[in-house]
């Protein structure tokens, strides 16, 4: 009888306790103890779990850190070489549409040409010129004309050897290109560089017409360019009176500091 009541009381007071703990966690009191507990459990769960991870939707186990570990650097290494085809995918895109621009140039004309690669960059302050891959072995000489896209005039051929050509491009300060603008006038002037800062068209006569927006090409009054090759836009205008010729600055349409790709024109057009 003894024992019968001792194990009623036990039972009671172990529901007791059970009744408290459920109490005490539905209103929260138990919440400081349970963020101790989980802190010192999620570690050695954490560690487990992340020794079986999905790949490729399959389920990879991992019997130790070491592999995990070693699977980890393998992923990388093929992240890694994603990029570098996904890099080398959009350098190759690029390069053909600048390849396609100036195949269509050609298309529309006769100009004998080369197509050459830029392969350096000169280094010199004063000076805004670039290096090809393309030389008089390949039929390039000094004084041809360097276009890229549908026609677009960036400089010409300074220097050649065999194998390679230095171009001055049209904003370096020594460059003097013959140029019209696309108007009623047809103004004539010479489109000088400014230090690597811009391209200007000088010399225009003072009682001529020209506007903001008006198209400067090539004049073709000097060999070796082709009339008709484009050079850019009137960006602004510097007029004054008491001068006897006006300028206007031009901005180009490419950006000439970052030319990968160009055509040599290495010969007159045929009539």
């Amino acid at each position: 009888m003894y024992l019968e009541r001792k194990y009623v009381k036990t039972m009671l007071s172990v529901a007791v306790v059970i009744a408290i703990v459920i109490i005490t966690h539905i209103l929260g009191w138990l919440l400081p103890i349970e963020q101790f507990f989980r802190h010192i459990i999620n570690p050695s769960s954490q560690t487990i779990y992340q020794w079986s991870i999905t790949l490729n939707e399959e389920t990879d186990q991992f019997d130790s850190v070491e592999e995990l570990e070693d699977a980890y650097i393998k992923l990388k290494q093929t992240v890694i070489d994603n990029e570098v085809d996904q890099a080398r995918i959009l350098f190759l895109e690029q390069e053909h549409e600048e390849f396609e621009r100036q195949l269509q140039f050609f298309r529309t004309s006769t100009y004998a040409h080369v197509g050459a690669m830029v392969i350096g960059k000169n280094i010199e302050s004063l000076s805004n010129s670039i290096i090809l891959n393309k030389g008089t072995a390949d039929g390039v000489n000094q004084g041809n004309a360097v276009i890229v896209g549908d026609g677009i005039l960036v400089g010409t051929v300074i220097r050649t050897d065999e194998t390679t050509s230095i171009v001055r491009l049209i904003n370096d300060s020594q460059s003097k290109i013959a140029a019209m603008t696309l108007n009623n006038d047809h103004s004539i002037g010479l489109i000088e560089g400014g230090y690597d800062i811009s391209v200007r068209m000088n010399f225009i006569p003072q009682h001529e017409y020209i506007a903001i927006g008006d198209q400067i090409v090539t004049s073709g009054l000097e060999d070796n360019i082709p009339r008709g090759l484009y050079i850019g836009t009137i960006e602004s205008i510097k007029k004054e009176a008491y001068k006897p010729f006006q300028e206007a600055l031009v901005n180009p349409p490419v950006h000439l500091g970052k030319i990968a790709m160009v055509s040599i024109l290495v010969g007159e057009a045929i009539e």
